[in-house]
């Protein structure tokens, strides 16, 4: 009797043993999934609010058009999804330090434009977690993921301010505002500066641009101070962002960026012609962008790398196209089109293998470990305008590839 409750015993700490040695860190997933735009993706807004020293609410908003209604015996059309949260120290944390899963229902007479959900998870102040927010679809067994960012530092960190649209229909929480928006402090903090910032409308230096060195650019184009114990109305701004610092001696605070009605496409000739550049010599593009004439110059060019009008208007569709998706994952102080993994991503599509840590993300085009395969590093920038802010660690030898890629894009597409 002895024997068996020792082999049992062994068997359970074995058991545990194996178990505890196949975990994971967060930084050893493939997050590639999350670069792909096209396909099953269901439309996630998440926001943080924290209320307290511990607990932050984490706000997720979906779309319930977007999911799948099955008919029940009682003939009744039901979609059924379940919401998932991890919330980790760090990229190098194997065990989240709380995590949960919440089902839901809903009718189809029941359907709204937007649901959201509240759900309380575990934070200390004093830091930053990485959280991962996923959403399945049951009936569909299909699944959407965001990681992100939420910042509880101090009482000055975005979490403890709730951003809210002018337009209630519209309301999101999050830090794209189309329409105009009031910020409140949750903690009851009194005054704030807030600055105006303007986006730049050139490309990204390519890969092989050694010489470059990244900079936030140029002081605000205006501030002024608020008392936030007044409703205060911002309205949206073109080609321009808000930054709020709500720490005058720390300079803590967070950005609020208000992109176009038309986002993440591009509406403005400016940009059009700024994100050419990924396709042209520099004295080109400097050509181009120096035109007295933009339009004009804008369809010359593009006859001129496409070769006949009508291969023109598909390459524009497509790039454009591209352009798009680039706005839509990396838009942050800039658009998304403008920086160092939006012009990777506009250039090579998106990458094979994602792998993020707490200071840089490594992209990989081909298969893992493999020779002829393209491997980008891009460092992040610890800014308290984004969290999203990545530069690329930029190599000569990148240049005979990046230029294969370009003659590519503009030979195979079009037709």
């Amino acid at each position: 009797m002895k024997s068996i409750l020792q082999i049992n015993i062994f068997i359970c700490v074995s058991t545990l043993l194996i178990s505890c040695g196949g975990l994971k860190r967060l930084n050893e997933f493939d997050l590639a999934d999350g670069y792909q735009v096209n396909g099953l993706k269901h439309e996630m807004n998440v926001a943080f609010h924290s209320l307290n020293d511990s607990t932050t609410t984490l706000i997720v908003r979906i779309n319930p058009k977007e999911l799948l209604f099955s008919k029940t015996h009682s003939h009744n059309h039901i979609a059924r999804y379940t919401l998932g949260y991890k919330v980790f120290d760090s990229y190098d944390d194997k065990l989240a330090i709380d995590t949960g899963k919440i089902r839901y229902s809903i009718k189809k007479e029941e359907l709204l434009s937007f649901k959201h959900h509240r759900i309380k998870v575990f934070a200390k102040k004093g830091m930053d977690y990485i959280i991962k927010v996923t959403i399945n679809d049951e009936n569909r067994n299909a699944s959407t993921s965001k990681i992100l960012t939420l910042r509880k530092k101090s009482e000055c960190s975005r979490s403890y301010f709730k951003i809210s649209a002018n337009n209630v229909a519209n309301e999101n929480f999050t830090n794209f505002q189309k329409d105009s928006f009031s910020i409140k402090s949750l903690k009851k903090q009194t005054f704030a500066r807030v600055l105006i910032f303007s986006l730049k409308n050139t490309c990204a230096p390519k890969p092989h641009e050694v010489s470059y060195m990244y900079h936030f650019g140029s002081a605000p184009d205006t501030s002024w101070i608020i008392n936030l114990n007044n409703t205060n109305y911002f309205p949206p701004l073109k080609n321009k962002y808000y930054h709020f610092i709500t720490d005058t001696i720390e300079h803590n605070g967070f950005s609020v960026f208000t992109p176009n009605p038309t986002f993440p496409r591009l509406t403005s000739l400016n940009q059009a012609n700024g994100a050419l550049g990924y396709l042209l010599e520099k004295r080109d593009y400097v050509n181009l962008l120096r035109s007295t004439n933009p339009r004009k110059a804008f369809e010359d060019k593009w006859l001129e790398l496409a070769g006949n009008r009508e291969r023109a208007k598909n390459i524009i569709k497509e790039f454009y196209g591209e352009v798009s998706k680039a706005n839509t994952l990396f838009t942050s102080n800039n658009p998304g089109w403008s920086t160092d993994r939006g012009m990777v991503y506009i250039i090579y599509g998106p990458p094979n293998i994602v792998y993020r840590y707490n200071d840089s993300e490594i992209w990989i085009y081909g298969e893992e470990n493999n020779l002829f395969s393209e491997r980008f590093e891009f460092l992040k920038i610890q800014s308290n305008l984004s969290d999203n802010i990545y530069v690329l660690k930029r190599n000569i030898n990148f240049k005979v590839n990046y230029n294969r890629m370009v003659n590519a894009w503009i030979d195979e597409r079009g037709y």
